[in-house]
């Protein structure tokens, strides 16, 4: 039992593998789902379930046109400075 331990334990030692291709950049929807859900969580008073998923995917989808934009204003950016 304690070597299965150790191997869980030993997992959060090293981070997860995330290459550098367009297609990575995925990787940033589930974090953006769960920061939306946590923030809206901690900053309604009262949680209306209608309410609250409304907000969540407004937020989010703020937070992922915010980030997209970033990302294109990033990569014009090092095109000029490079090109």
């Amino acid at each position: 039992m304690p070597e299965m331990l150790f191997n869980i334990l030993a997992t959060f030692t090293s981070p997860e593998n995330i290459g550098t291709d367009p297609r990575s950049l995925l990787w940033m929807f589930p974090l953006l789902a769960a920061v939306s859900i946590i923030y809206k969580a901690t900053k309604m008073r009262v949680i209306f379930v209608e309410k609250f998923i409304k907000e969540v995917i407004l937020l989010f989808i703020s937070l992922s046109l915010f980030m997209i934009a970033v990302g294109i204003a990033l990569y014009f950016i090092v095109w000029l400075l490079t090109g």
